[in-house]
């Protein structure tokens, strides 16, 4: 089913009923920000749409009902080449809020993607795959109870032009248009049909896009609001039930119960040791550079008994590794907040109690 070939949008209402309903929303949002740190849900709002349709202005009209504490707005630039050398939604993730706070993208994974479509840069088997994990992604946060939203400003081929003709005739406005927004314009019913294409793959019941009006400035903010607000009462109706976790899409392997683990007799004398040991650790260092040439993540934990052996061995396993190519990453017990690891796969790791990692890096991440 298209989206926004078939959207209709509701008829404006008057300025006075649209002045009336924004007072009230206003004020709701301002109460239920401290719903949301009561009861520590973290909100991610994800704007997307045209150049020039408003998400920049709209952001800043909505976040004028947030104590400043409680928020942070993030303007997504190109990718840098650190970027590209990790997975695509990396970069993404470190923008994730707190719980009880806000998080206000100015564009997101959807424009990027959508960039490289346009550009031929992605397409079939990679198409499907990014917007697998884009999927992953999204279903991951709101499975660990984040409120994720998504909205999509739309405006049509003159009202942009419109809008963009007039942010260049001044000098203080016109960097606001960026060479992709005149191609956007140009280009319109193409654009129109890969953003049609990536929200239609990625519109999910837990993460829907909402397609906003943005011709009228007011009215946008309303619909905004309005699903904002109306959006955080459910989350705080429904923070007491659970979402289904989603299932590994890997297999596994079988592994043997810790009291059926055979220790007795598990020893190697010093020589054979030291033997193995180097040979092993001059294939892992060939493997790494395999790894930093095809940008390939590895992320291993470690989880043990206290004075098991983790610290050591994560040593030896560093010695044989570039020092630029790693990080090691101590996560101790009383920090509380649930993690997620992102990577190709999309799939999500818990973490509890003690810690550690060994990040090779490409293009991974964990705190």
């Amino acid at each position: 089913m298209q989206m926004l070939k078939n959207w209709n949008p509701e008829q404006i209402p008057e300025k006075e009923d649209v002045k009336v309903r924004l007072s009230t929303a206003r004020a709701r949002l301002y109460e239920l920000q401290m719903a949301l740190k009561e009861h520590k849900i973290p909100v991610i709002v994800l704007f997307e749409g045209w150049g020039a349709s408003g998400k920049g202005s709209t952001i800043s009209k909505v976040i004028k009902n947030i104590d400043p504490r409680f928020f942070k707005v993030a303007t997504m630039s190109a990718p840098t080449e650190e970027d590209l050398r990790r997975p695509f939604l990396y970069r993404y993730f470190k923008e994730i809020p707190e719980n009880g706070k806000f998080t206000f993208l100015d564009s997101g994974w959807m424009e990027q993607t959508v960039k490289e479509v346009l550009n031929g840069e992605l397409e079939g088997d990679a198409y499907e795959r990014c917007i697998e994990s884009i999927r992953r992604f999204e279903r991951q946060l709101t499975d660990n109870g984040y409120l994720v939203l998504k909205f999509f400003m739309e405006i049509d081929k003159d009202e942009q032009e419109k809008r963009m003709k007039k942010l260049l005739s001044k000098d203080d406005t016109k960097w606001r248009v960026t060479g992709f927004d005149k191609w956007q314009n140009k280009h319109y019913k193409k654009c129109e049909n890969v953003f049609d294409r990536y929200m239609k793959d990625t519109n999910m019941s837990s993460s829907p896009w909402y397609i906003i009006d943005a011709k009228d400035k007011k009215w946008a903010e309303l619909q905004v609001m309005d699903t904002l607000v109306s959006s955080i009462e459910v989350a705080l109706q429904n923070q007491s039930h659970s979402v289904p976790i989603l299932q590994n899409v890997f297999p596994l392997v079988k592994m043997p119960k810790l009291k059926d683990v055979e220790l007795e007799g598990k020893t190697i004398d010093e020589e054979e040791y030291q033997k193995e040991l180097k040979k092993l650790q001059a294939k892992l260092g060939e493997l790494h550079n395999r790894l930093y040439r095809k940008r390939v993540p590895v992320i291993i934990t470690y989880e043990g008994w206290d004075a098991a052996g983790k610290g050591g061995n994560i040593k030896r396993i560093a010695g044989a590794l570039d020092p630029r190519g790693y990080e090691v990453q101590p996560i101790r017990s009383h920090m509380r907040r649930l993690g997620i690891i992102s990577g190709d796969s999309g799939q999500d790791f818990r973490r509890m109690g003690t810690l550690q990692s060994l990040i090779v890096r490409g293009m991974a991440v964990s705190w």
